[in-house]
């Protein structure tokens, strides 16, 4: 979802999938007041609800025809603090260091294919977290116990490049719509670590897809601690 080229961009704002829901852990983390980006906010699934809980909600994502419906949707419904959404880029983040008391990423990493791009998000929402700030993420794991998962982990490797990730095509054109990568326990907890982050909580678990399939999964929050490979101050 974070450049000009990315398909997320494009896709129609009712095919973008929000299977995931928000886990009861981020409510530990929440106090009044408090201020809460969601990056990769899709329809608000994430933002609205927690709007509607009294707090404060910035929203970003980069497909405009979402944000429309997400705008709509959300001035229909009866929130204390009207969420506000806006078109960006994850990875330069329109907002001025230490803005935000906690970030969250609700399957949006498995949509960036880059390594390199993940980083740097990360170390964005460093930045724009308020020190001992938190970073809550929900995402899929790698599932190889998963013949389906297995199979396409195997045959998409030559499209995708990186182990764990699979391709999803276009049902009308046969073409690739877009390409989504599954996080090992490893690769999520280091992407935390080396990016200005110490893991407070960690727990597995188990999501469904929108085509029903079950896959691994991991409700992640970090803690801000502004260490990293490259300075997040």
């Amino acid at each position: 979802m974070e450049n000009k080229s990315s398909p997320w961009s494009r896709i129609e704002g009712k095919n973008i999938p929000t299977t995931i829901e928000l886990d009861p852990v981020i409510y530990k983390y929440t106090f009044p007041g408090c201020r809460i980006l969601d990056i990769g906010c899709a329809n608000g699934k994430v933002g609205i609800p927690l709007a509607l809980h009294g707090y404060s909600v910035t929203g970003i994502d980069v497909n405009t025809e979402v944000l429309c419906m997400t705008k709509f949707s959300s001035k229909s419904q009866n929130c204390q603090h009207i969420p506000l959404f806006i078109k960006g880029n994850a990875t330069t983040l329109p907002f001025a260091d230490a803005t935000f008391d906690i970030a969250v990423m609700q399957a949006f990493l498995t949509t960036v294919v880059s390594k390199d791009d993940r980083a740097r998000i990360i170390r964005e929402a460093c930045r724009v977290l308020k020190p001992q700030g938190h970073l809550y993420i929900a995402d899929f794991g790698q599932t190889w116990h998963s013949k389906i998962y297995r199979e396409r982990y195997i045959n998409d490797l030559p499209v995708t490049k990186e182990e764990g990730s699979i391709v999803a095509y276009d049902e009308d054109t046969g073409e690739i719509a877009y390409i989504a990568h599954h996080f090992t326990e490893k690769e999520i907890v280091f992407l935390l670590i080396d990016n200005g982050f110490e893991v407070e909580f960690f727990k597995n678990d188990e999501f469904v897809t929108r085509t029903g399939n079950r896959v691994n999964g991991f409700v992640v929050v970090g803690k801000k601690t502004g260490i990293t490979n490259i300075n997040c101050y």
